[in-house]
């Protein structure tokens, strides 16, 4: 029998003992795990960025640095200009273009003399060549005139020969001119010194 004082369910049936409890005791905290080693130095330092402790070694002689790029050394005057000049011969007008080159030459040839070295010696060159062919054909061209002045003052001349020979040494100045141009173009933009040995030495070293 029940005590009176024990609560009743419904039919008089005693209460039911209470379940078991399922919850487990609190389990103790897991030990911390140990701090991470710290990252090594990277072998391979990103590009332009050296590794910490590590100095990079002076690049070679003739190498640029990392991160540099080469610069090409300055070339230095070699008194090309007053020989290129000397081109202004092949002008399609007669007589001018030879006029015009001497002077070309002459002029250039006195402002380059003042870089020195190589370029001086090529300046003075064709500063002598370029007064040297100007007065020859200036020359020749006052010739020519004179004498077909001359020789046509009384009776028209019926053939080439003796009005065209100013003209004919004139062709063959010109045609010398225009060689000595070419080769002292070549020789001076590779770095070489022109010489004309015949030309009127009207500027000396």
């Amino acid at each position: 029998m029940t005590s009176p004082s024990e609560p009743q369910q419904p039919g008089g049936f005693p209460p039911a003992p209470p379940a078991p409890s399922s919850a487990q005791p609190p389990r103790p905290p897991a030990p911390a795990a140990p701090p991470a080693p710290p990252y090594p130095v990277p072998s391979h330092p990103a590009p332009g960025y050296p590794a910490a402790g590590y100095h990079a070694a002076p690049p070679a002689p003739g190498y640029p640095g990392p991160g540099y790029s080469a610069v090409a050394p300055a070339v230095p005057p070699r008194g090309l200009l007053p020989w290129v000049l000397g081109f202004l011969i092949v002008i399609p007008f007669p007589f001018v273009g030879g006029i015009a080159s001497g002077i070309a030459m002459a002029v250039s040839g006195g402002a380059s003399r003042r870089a020195g070295g190589v370029a001086r010696e090529n300046a003075r060159a064709a500063l002598n060549w370029g007064l040297t062919y100007l007065l020859i054909s200036t020359s020749l061209i006052v010739m020519h005139f004179v004498v077909l002045f001359l020789l046509t003052a009384e009776s028209p001349a019926t053939g080439f020969f003796p009005i065209g020979i100013p003209v004919t040494i004139y062709v063959a100045i010109s045609l010398l001119h225009l060689v000595l141009v070419i080769i002292g173009t070549i020789w001076s933009s590779s770095g070489a010194v022109m010489r004309v040995p015949f030309a009127i030495p009207f500027l000396r070293a």
